[in-house]
């Protein structure tokens, strides 16, 4: 393998299972219960608090985020299911728990964890936000050396494996400042990470770098990757496309102006929630996380500008 450097909250609210998009995954392969084949050697698994990409080959097997850290066991025989071939390489898209709860079971089989430098920073501190909304998370220990990444990187990353192409871009201060998504170029599929979910509303993680125009600025980024055959991984929900990610980027928009607007007549943060201003704004049915989360976080983060 060779790597060439460029260099230069919310959390696990996410995983929904209602779509953007018409895609169907009868466009895909379903291989047994929770595993999906997108591409030739590209695998997603489903049920483990994130979507996990699997690509398998010769060279061994890189794996795109972990999941849950009570599911590791499982996903990593699941993973087996797929092939045998030792993990070489995981790659995590940011530093929620949902999204790197495998990392340590991995790391000690001997798979060497690569993730932007902010990703580490963050997962040394300790995760403590305030009350949402309404709701109390979970404080978060800083994480045991076993989880974190070996190789980091600032603006991107260039990974070459089994005959593949894999570009790791980062997108600062959006979800969170340590977003990264996974571009397998001769595959053509794009994993998101938490910068696009295909059954819901997102949350902007303002207190540890996500910024709502930033992330209105990540998604118009991968939309410039992408083209109409383009198979788009998102962090939670179904598998999608180019139109799911413009139908999401829409809703990202037209909410961040109406939320602004609210702002702009003075109104405090429990009368925007009221004001309901996502209001028919997800067209897949019911969003999995309230979108008075999401409304409260993009209010937080347009009050400080």
């Amino acid at each position: 393998m060779k790597i060439k450097s460029r260099c230069n909250f919310l959390v696990f609210l996410s995983f929904y299972f209602l779509t953007f998009s018409n895609w169907s995954l009868s466009q895909n392969s379903v291989i047994n219960q929770g595993v999906i084949k997108v591409a030739e050697k590209i695998y997603v698994l489903n049920d483990y608090g994130c979507n996990i990409a699997v690509m398998v080959g010769h060279e061994g097997l890189l794996i795109i985020d972990t999941g849950y850290g009570e599911d590791a066991l499982k996903m990593d025989s699941v993973i087996k299911t797929i092939s045998n071939l030792p993990v070489k390489y995981v790659l995590n898209t940011h530093f929620h728990f949902d999204h790197l709860g495998g990392n340590k079971k991995l790391s000690e089989g001997g798979a060497v964890i690569v993730a932007h430098e902010n990703t580490r920073q963050r997962m040394l501190l300790e995760w403590n936000i305030p009350e949402i909304a309404g709701m109390k998370y979970p404080i978060i220990p800083p994480y045991p050396v076993e989880y974190l990444s070996k190789i980091c990187f600032q603006d991107s990353l260039i990974i070459y494996l089994n005959n593949e192409i894999i570009q790791c871009i980062h997108f600062s201060n959006s979800h969170s400042d340590g977003d990264v998504i996974y571009y397998f170029q001769k595959a053509n599929v794009i994993h998101t990470g938490d910068l696009f979910l295909s059954n819901g509303f997102p949350v902007v993680d303002c207190y540890c770098g996500g910024t709502t125009d930033g992330y209105i600025r990540a998604v118009d980024n991968i939309l410039k990757i992408c083209d109409e055959r383009t198979v788009i991984i998102p962090g939670h929900g179904a598998i999608s496309n180019r139109q799911g990610l413009q139908d999401y980027r829409y809703m990202l928009a037209e909410s961040r102006t109406r939320i602004a607007s609210l702002i702009k007549e003075g109104k405090t943060v429990n009368e925007v929630i009221a004001a309901d201003p996502t209001k028919d704004l997800f067209k897949g049915g019911e969003s999995w996380l309230p979108p008075k989360l999401f409304v409260f976080t993009v209010y937080q983060d347009l009050s400080k500008k």
